[in-house]
This record gives C-alpha cells, structure tokens and sequence, in this order.
C-alpha cells in the first residue's frame, strides 16, 4: 500500500510539471467561473434548557430538560464567481440541505423515559464572499485558496408552517485543480475542494445565541 501511495504522488509531480504554460495563462484569462456540486455540514447544537417550577416553598424544582441540536446532513450548492484581479475572486453562492432538528428530553421529574423528537427542516442559504489565491504555493494545475464570505439564511419546518430566518457568516480555504484546458467555448473545466467554519445568528435556535460547525464541499467548475 505505501509503495502504491508514493507512485501516485510521484506521478501527480510529474504530471504538474509537466502541464503546459498554456493551460495556466487561459485559467488566468477567464473572467467568470460557474460551479457546482456537494457539500457536507456538521452538526450545529442549538442549545440546552432546564424547565423549572417554583413549590409552594418558594423552592425551584426541575421538570425536565432538553438538548436541541440541527444534525449533520449533505446537500447541494451552486456559485458564480467573476475574476477581479489575477488572485482575487468575487463570488456568489447558494446551498440547499435538510438536516433533521433533533430535541432530546430527559430528566422528567415523573420519572418517565428520555426520548427525542425529530423533524426535517428545510434550509436555504444565499450569500456572497470573496476568494485569494494565495501566492506563490499555485502551479499550473493546482491553486491553493482562502475564502472569506456571508449572506443570508432561511429555514422551513417539516410541515412548512413555520420559517426561520437569520444571517450566516463563514470563512476557510481549499484548491481548485484545473482538469482540462481552455477549448472552444470554455478556457478550463476542473474540480474543487472547500473547507470552511460557518457561524450562524437567528434561525431555528432556542437561546438567542449563534452556532459554528464544519462544512465540507466538492465540485466541478467551468471557466469563460
């Protein structure tokens, strides 16, 4: 297995070095790039809450408690981007997903059994950011980048009764590997990998505070 690893990454060296400067100056030339693909979000926690009464004592006694969480779920996402300078990028984007809002009870003061509640909600996102390719770690296939961005999101319960809606702000990096060169009506075609941290305000929360969790994406693109 390792003398298998070490042929792949030694012919992904040569092949790299081997890609024609042509294929560099026409991703450099394109103006605009539109992709899409897949992307996958962690678990967001929504929040932990203790219900309570007051005896007759004056006394606090608890009911019971609760743990909410959206869970981690794939979805899908597009995005345009329009090349401002050699290494900076604007981009607009949007995702759709439907993670499952989980609420987890426990500790009932009658003694009855802990249990959960799921439903499915429906989650949109439109935003709009920026893109660095950082310098002096790009070749002529692969381009190392950082991305910085934010926007608006929207959320539909189960039986699309109820919206949630709130802001988004994320930032993380990645690589876009240019696959084939510039031909006829388009200047490349590649794939690209994302990485980011996503903090959300507003939407479904049941404390008023904000959320972080992990995204991961892959898709194709198309340079003009």
């Amino acid at each position: 297995m390792r003398i298998v690893w070490t042929t792949a990454v030694l012919a992904g060296i040569v092949l790299l070095r081997a890609w024609p400067a042509s294929a560099q100056a026409a991703a450099l030339s394109s103006r605009v790039e539109v992709g899409a693909g897949v992307l996958w979000i962690g678990q967001q926690p929504l929040g932990d809450q203790t219900v309570t009464e007051t005896t007759s004592t004056g006394a606090t006694r608890t009911l019971f408690t609760s743990s909410s969480e959206l869970a981690a779920a794939p979805g899908f996402a597009g995005r345009v981007g329009v090349r401002l300078t050699r290494s900076l990028v604007a981009e607009a984007e949007g995702a759709y997903i439907k993670p499952q809002l989980r609420i987890a009870l426990s500790n009932d003061v009658e003694g009855a059994a802990s249990t959960t509640a799921t439903e499915t909600v429906e989650q949109f996102t439109v935003g709009g950011g920026a893109l660095w390719y950082l310098p002096g770690l790009r070749t002529t296939r692969l381009a190392p980048f950082a991305t910085v961005g934010g926007g608006y999101l929207r959320q539909l319960h189960e039986q699309e009764t109820f919206v949630e809606t709130g802001r988004f702000f994320q930032f993380g990096g990645g690589a876009a590997i240019l696959l084939v060169s510039g031909r006829h009506f388009h200047k490349g075609i590649g794939a690209r990998v994302d990485a980011r941290v996503v903090r959300r305000s507003g939407g479904v929360r049941f404390d008023g505070g904000s959320t972080m969790s992990p995204a991961v994406g892959v898709s194709a693109f198309v340079r003009f």
